[in-house]
């Protein structure tokens, strides 16, 4: 089964109604729209220069029941960050 065959399943009510890839927007100062992020620090113990790594986040949301699912818009660069900070905890 291709990626082009699959059809996207709510997780809570079991819809095929799924709407891709919404964009979720933060607030920031004065009212400025931008869109949300997640991060890792891989030196948190740092009291300056954390080396934050962050992404966009999607979201995926149920156009039944209105389930949202969200999503690091790159993974990849948050494991490389995590796999970064694991190994410099272990390595002390």
């Amino acid at each position: 089964m291709s990626d082009a065959d699959f059809t996207p399943r709510c997780l809570k009510c079991g819809s095929d109604s799924m709407i891709p890839d919404v964009r979720v927007l933060d607030r920031g100062h004065g009212n400025d729209r931008k869109p949300a992020e997640i991060g890792v620090y891989t030196k948190p113990d740092a009291i300056l220069l954390k080396g934050e790594v962050r992404v966009e986040t999607l979201a995926m949301v149920c156009g039944d029941c209105g389930f949202v699912e969200l999503y690091a818009a790159d993974p990849l660069k948050l494991w490389e960050a995590h796999v970064d900070r694991a190994s410099r905890q272990f390595g002390r």
